[in-house]
């Protein structure tokens, strides 16, 4: 999965596009990940859990940062 490294809710989750309908993601790094708020199953592999950036508000795009902690602009993303 092509994608970057990035932190929410204080977790490492890989940033990238959705292969079902090239949206912006959240996917999970490791299973207990999934039970951070808005991540919900998409495949056919018990792993294959992600949180969809248009599912967040606002305030919560802004808590994506890179793993230095600087912000990340989501329109500039080029995955």
């Amino acid at each position: 999965m092509e994608g970057i490294d990035v932190i929410y809710n204080k977790q490492i989750l890989t940033l990238t596009r959705f292969w079902g309908d090239n949206r912006l993601c959240l996917f999970a790094k490791n299973p207990s990940q999934i039970h951070i708020p808005k991540m919900e199953f998409v495949g056919g592999y018990p792993n294959e859990w992600c949180i969809f950036i248009d599912n967040l508000t606002d305030d919560e795009k802004a808590e994506i940062t890179d793993l230095n902690g600087r912000h990340i602009n989501l329109q500039e993303i080029g995955i």
